[in-house]
């Protein structure tokens, strides 16, 4: 009997890994921006602050999925 893919090599954790990176990359560049946005406009739109705050939610979502993923076996 064949031996079992590790979990590294499995599609649903490549494609978690692929997803946290994504969120990664997206809530850095929605921190950069919005701060960027705050600091240039002279009356800055607080409400702007709460797009970066979900995309680091969403980051700290998958990558708990993913660590999920590989202690379980």
């Amino acid at each position: 009997m064949p031996e079992p893919k590790p979990v590294e090599q499995t599609l649903p954790y490549k494609t978690a890994r692929a997803a946290e990176w994504f969120w990664l990359v997206a809530s850095i560049a929605g921190t950069l921006y919005v701060g960027w946005l705050w600091i240039s406009a002279e009356t800055p739109a607080w409400s702007m602050g709460l797009f970066p705050c979900i995309s680091w939610l969403w980051y700290g979502v998958r990558r708990i999925f993913r660590l999920r993923m590989t202690s379980s076996n």
